[in-house]
């Protein structure tokens, strides 16, 4: 009998290559705040988009999701099995079984499977539609196939698929998407220089632009269109057969076997309303009927489309404006700069005119009457209850539907904006009173504060102590707290100095006892004592989350735990997801990677605190979905383009400011607001 002996050395890579090997064939898995992030998409997925009827979108699987350890980006299925490895800065949504996937700042594709049948190589792609996408190949575009074979070489501004063997094409290019992650949706997102941001649309190559010279072309690159701009404004929705057309810059009506019914001759055409449609010769605006003839003269020099149902219009001729009715004579003359239809409501139900005076804005009633003079900064909104909102030096004023103001003349209502439910707050000076919803008073000018709870119910302060009105204006419980939350069956109520959980009748559920408090959601709140915070269950007051030094508040799918200028994040059960000595951290988990402070430099750690880029930046720097996988960091006074790893992306130049406008104000983590 032969027997081996293994030294220790040989032992123990043994043990290392097993060990490696057991680890190749181990897929990856989401952090447990992926997990979580996964179950809460689950549970609204298809439930009803806000007030719409019956169920929203479905969630497309395999999911995009960037919440693996190490911060990359792959794809599950539904039941959180990988079906894409992280190993992408970016993963876009599938379809035609294909998803984008971006590394190193250029594009390629994976299937359901994830297998990489386009490896990243191109800087900008398009989704597949009918078994094709678009790609970018110097500034041009091209069509490959679902292998990636290039089918339709690269010399197009644009070109999608719009059927299996057609292809639309134009010689324009227009981009969307933002600064870094350029796409070719046609909206384009921008962060001005002086604060906010602005979405536009740019048009597609069938867009919204007439001007742009577009065709159909099929496989082989011969032409099977006309040139020409597909789009058009639709003539009559009643009759497909006749349709806009535009011929060297002027609009004609053409039947579908391609005779005219009017040659071109229009510079503007508009679609038929009430049976007229607005068209403009020679500058001048006219009104044509459903056979193509003039009902009213091209003589306007500017005038609005009619309004379904109206019969009257706004025109201005020879410097004097008023309103046409459909056989083009006056109803109405005035010396105004401008009217128009003033609608309300997703039905646009009118309720008067709109017009312009001296710069000013003011609001007639539909046969012309004045409801209110010209002397707002803007138009006038109606709400559904009648009520009249206007603008004014930087005030909302708020009248009844004949006019007359809801508040005097030397005060104003606090919360009357369309939407809000009476009473209103009414504020003289610095005291607040509440008014119904016709102004007259319900509870005089006398309080310090007024905060809305819910439902027309008020928390309100006098002589330094909080009580509470119902809608009808009579005390539900008496001022003498020293703080009230908001919330109506359990809420919060301080006495002494202590706070404790009062039911709606104004008895205890929990006497006051806490620091601070807040409800978190039906069954839990935060409660800080002796300088700690937990997670309280009400019903029994036992800790779903034990007490913690500092502060607690929620963020997005999990708890943030603040204490000593640190702060941590942990799991809406209390387990400790990152903990790194942070004295600032992002909110956004699904991010995959998260921004955080230390030492006065910026870094990123993942879902499962791993630091993934040590702290080097001088800005937070952030992740964000329509940045398609790279963020925006500032370091030696330049911003540049990153990917997951903190790498530079080649082929994106940097910038001397933020090209994302800056990632806005500072969370604060409080358990009282």
């Amino acid at each position: 009998m032969t027997v081996r002996m293994w030294s220790s050395a040989a032992l123990l890579t043994a043990l290392m290559l097993a060990t490696a090997a057991l680890a190749q064939d181990k897929r990856p898995e989401l952090t447990p705040a992926g997990k979580a992030i996964l179950q809460d998409k689950l549970e609204i997925d298809g439930r009803p988009l806000y007030d719409r009827p019956g169920p929203g979108q479905p969630m497309t699987f395999p999911l995009a999701m960037c919440t693996f350890p190490g911060g990359l980006c792959g794809a599950v299925r539904r039941d959180g099995s990988v079906a894409v490895l992280p190993r992408y800065d970016w993963v876009g949504t599938f379809s035609d079984n294909r998803a984008a996937v971006r590394l190193n700042g250029l594009y390629g594709f994976v299937d359901e499977d994830g297998r990489e049948v386009v490896k990243p190589q191109y800087r900008i792609v398009d989704d597949y539609q009918f078994g094709f996408a678009q790609v970018d190949v110097d500034g041009k575009s091209g069509l490959i196939d679902r292998d990636g074979k290039m089918v339709i070489g690269p010399i197009y501004g644009f070109i999608r698929a719009i059927a299996p063997d057609r292809f639309a094409v134009s010689e324009t290019r227009q981009l969307g998407g933002t600064i870094g992650g350029e796409d070719f949706s046609g909206t384009h997102v921008a962060f001005p220089p002086s604060g906010g941001v602005t979405v536009s649309v740019v048009g597609l190559f069938f867009g919204e632009a007439p001007n742009i010279a577009t065709g159909v072309i099929d496989i082989s690159g011969q032409r099977v269109g006309p040139p020409g701009a597909p789009w058009s404004p639709p003539f009559d929705k009643d009759d497909p057969s006749i349709r806009w057309v535009r011929r060297d810059k002027l609009w004609g009506l053409a039947y579908a076997d391609g005779s005219w019914l009017v040659e071109p001759k229009f510079q503007q055409a508009g679609s038929l309303v009430d049976g007229l449609a607005r068209v403009t010769v020679d500058g001048k605006v006219g009104f044509i009927d459903r056979s193509g003839n003039f009902v009213i003269e091209p003589v306007f020099d500017v005038a609005a489309s009619f309004e379904r149902g109206m019969g009257r219009t706004w025109a201005e001729r020879d410097g004097a404006g008023g309103l046409i009715d459909k056989a083009g004579a006056w109803v109405l003359r005035t010396g105004y700069q401008l009217m128009y239809l003033a609608t309300s409501g997703t039905d646009r139900s009118p309720f008067g005119w709109q017009f312009k005076k001296a710069n000013r804005w003011g609001l007639l009633d539909l046969d012309g009457r004045v409801v209110l003079e010209a002397d707002f900064d803007q138009g006038i909104q109606r709400c559904d209850d009648g009520r009249l909102v206007a603008f004014r030096n930087k005030e909302w004023l708020y009248f009844k539907a004949d006019g007359s103001p809801l508040q005097p003349p030397d005060g104003r209502l606090i919360d009357g904006a369309c939407g809000g439910t009476p009473p209103y707050t009414l504020k003289i000076g610095d005291k607040f009173g509440l008014v119904d919803a016709d102004g007259r008073p319900l509870m005089p000018v006398q309080f310090d504060a007024v905060a809305r709870v819910a439902g027309g119910v008020k928390n309100v302060k006098i002589e330094g102590k909080w009580g509470r009105i119902g809608a009808d204006g009579h005390w539900l419980l008496e001022p003498k707290f020293d703080y009230l939350s908001d919330g109506i069956d359990i809420f919060v109520a301080s006495v002494d100095g202590k706070r404790g959980f009062m039911r709606s009748n104004g008895t205890w559920l929990i006497a006051p006892k806490f620091d601070a408090a807040r409800r978190r959601d039906k069954d839990t709140a935060f409660v800080t004592v002796s300088d700690g915070t937990g997670v309280l269950r009400l019903a029994d007051q036992s800790w779903a989350v034990s007490p913690r030094p500092g502060v607690m508040c929620d963020i997005s799918n999990a708890i943030m735990s603040q204490s000593a200028g640190k702060r941590a994040i942990l799991s809406r059960t209390g387990d400790n997801w990152i903990d790194i000595g942070a004295e600032r951290i992002g909110i956004s988990l699904n991010y995959g990677l998260l921004t955080f402070l230390r030492d006065g430099k910026w870094g990123l750690v993942d879902t499962a605190g791993q630091v993934v880029v040590e702290p080097r930046y001088d800005d937070p720097v952030y992740f964000t979905p329509g940045m398609r996988g790279i963020a925006w960091a500032r370091g030696e006074g330049r911003w540049c383009a990153i990917d997951r790893r903190g790498r530079a992306v080649a082929g994106i130049p940097c910038r001397d400011s933020d090209p994302t406008g800056g990632a806005g104000g500072r969370f604060q983590c409080e358990v009282e607001p």
